[in-house]
């Protein structure tokens, strides 16, 4: 798979999130991918990648986790990048739960199952799995 635009930056500003020994440094990282996502939406350079990584890493608000990703997903979908599908449905399952929602927890996680029986992705695979065992007392 081809490295998505600004991987490398992402990835490093991911890492001084990880990393950070200040909220400050923290900040700053977080600021700085919000920008690599807003200055490319709409253009050639926007990525799903971007926007997972940013929703990722918006702490403690999971509605705005979810805005992030659904733009994530649709440019995914746009692409027909499989495996962000996936691990973008993964998520936004991650977050209904964590919003006491397990019903829509329970649709995204199928949804992300659906995808990903065409993928090789052993460990998403199983994270899949287990949100979907844990959402389907629900349905």
């Amino acid at each position: 798979m081809n490295q998505p635009p600004h991987h490398e930056k992402i990835h490093i500003l991911a890492l001084n999130i990880v990393n950070a020994v200040s909220p400050d440094i923290e900040w700053t990282a977080y600021n700085q991918i919000q920008t690599i996502c807003e200055t490319h939406e709409g253009t050639t350079l926007d990525h799903p990648f971007q926007w997972e990584t940013l929703a990722d890493f918006t702490n403690n608000n999971p509605e705005k986790a979810i805005g992030l990703y659904i733009k994530a997903l649709a440019l995914a979908k746009n692409s027909n990048l499989i495996e962000y599908i996936a691990s973008v449905n993964l998520a936004i399952a991650e977050q209904y739960l964590e919003l006491n929602e397990p019903n829509k927890a329970w649709e995204f996680a199928n949804s992300a199952n659906v995808v990903a029986k065409s993928i090789s992705d052993l460990a998403l695979k199983q994270e899949i799995s287990k949100i979907l065992l844990k959402t389907s007392k629900y349905t």
